[in-house]
């Protein structure tokens, strides 16, 4: 590679590594759940749905992009119209939030455009980087989404704390900025690089059961992963572990887990390429066992982290695994079945774990510590299945 092209590949992995900043917006209002929830009078399962409802439109959101992305519509003006759409849907809520219908409204455009930007970051990786910076790139993604994740949350956390949860809305200017660089640095060509493994006359797409085995497991890491969202600033407050400010460090020490972990997906992976997800669920579930059992803010700090390295594993590991699965020219579609798919596990998340915990709570258990026996529950099965390791051999085979 040329010096003039190594520039550019450059160039392009800084603007694909901004997009990838955008996968946590949805989350910048949950610092100010509590605070939201009094004003309205809601319960939590209601203002919950704050974040888990642009879940759904992140599931709509992946099926829409990877139709037109497989269609060739231009990845530039896709992801440009996808950040101003959580720009427009983040900022809105500072002109109007008396009414709660419309703060979800709102959250749901922001939803959408974070799930496009999910989903386009790795098309982004897969069709414009060659095949060398791909691996790399997506572990360094989970590091920029958690990067963007700790401006958005604890951003917002300190701006609602300095005066009221209406001011957590102004952190989505950071977007702004987002947009600036992807202008600036992603290409307007849908490819820059030669893929040398695509057929020539191949245009049609070809899916396969790993696709949808994946989606699965990141539907379940989805479902897990959401209960500290929904519930970490509500239970900071509620066991008087801290106020506002305490339960944006909270997740903001969860978003430290990820980008610091972010850096070593690569090697994680091929160290333990038969069991890395079932590795993030026995660390989701020692995580949730700790918050559950201790009421410490010092144990919430430690178990937000491990929280956070968990996502950072997983969600760094399934796109890859997906990539060498498909051939190039299905990846944007079964990247786009992949997000519709995980994101229906944010969607459910309170649905299912709220009643859970009811129904035991009687006997001691809490949100979390039921979550961190269904995690690890789960860590056993999916090496038990050989999920993993079966993909693995199957990519081998091809």
């Amino acid at each position: 590679m040329n010096s003039a092209k190594r520039v550019s590949v450059s160039k392009t992995r800084i603007g694909i590594l901004a997009v990838s900043m955008i996968g946590m917006a949805s989350l910048a209002i949950t610092p100010s759940y509590a605070a939201i929830a009094k004003f309205f009078t809601l319960n939590n399962t209601s203002v919950q749905m704050l974040t888990s409802l642009p879940n759904l439109f992140m599931m709509l959101a992946g099926i829409i992009i990877g139709k037109l992305t497989a269609n060739k519509v231009n990845l530039k003006v896709l992801t440009l119209v996808s950040i101003c759409l959580v720009t427009i849907g983040g900022l809105l809520p500072l002109v109007l939030h008396t009414n709660f219908a419309f703060l979800l409204f709102c959250s749901c455009l922001v939803g959408l455009g974070q799930g496009a930007c999910t989903n386009l970051t790795q098309v982004l990786i897969a069709q414009l980087l060659p095949q060398s910076e791909r691996e790399s790139t997506m572990g360094l993604s989970t590091t920029f989404i958690n990067i963007g994740g700790m401006v958005f949350i604890m951003g917002g956390g300190q701006l609602a704390a300095s005066s009221s949860w209406i001011n957590n809305y102004w952190i989505y200017l950071f977007s702004l900025l987002i947009l600036l660089i992807v202008f600036l640095l992603l290409p307007f060509e849908n490819r820059t690089v030669s893929q040398n493994d695509t057929k020539a006359g191949n245009t049609k797409i070809h899916l396969n059961k790993f696709v949808f085995y994946s989606a699965f497991w990141a539907f379940l890491i989805m479902l897990l992963n959401n209960v500290l969202n929904n519930n970490i600033s509500l239970f900071v407050v509620r066991e008087n572990l801290g106020a506002t400010a305490q339960a944006a460090l909270t997740s903001t020490i969860s978003l430290v887990g990820g980008m610091i972990c972010g850096l070593f997906v690569g090697k994680i992976g091929k160290r333990l390429r038969y069991s890395s997800i079932a590795l993030s669920l026995c660390l989701y579930g020692i995580a949730y066992l700790l918050i559950g059992l201790f009421h410490s803010l010092l144990i919430v700090f430690i178990g937000s982290f491990i929280v956070g390295a968990a996502m950072s594993i997983a969600m760094g590991q399934f796109p890859y695994l997906i990539s060498l699965i498909v051939d190039d020219n299905s990846v944007s579609m079964a990247l786009g079945i992949y997000v519709a798919i995980y994101s229906v596990g944010g969607v459910v998340s309170p649905l299912i774990i709220n009643p859970l915990t009811s129904l035991v709570s009687h006997i001691g258990f809490n949100v979390f510590s039921l979550s961190g026996l269904l995690a690890l529950m789960l860590a056993v099965v999916c090496l038990v299945v050989k999920f993993q390791k079966n993909l693995v051999l199957a990519v081998k085979e091809q």
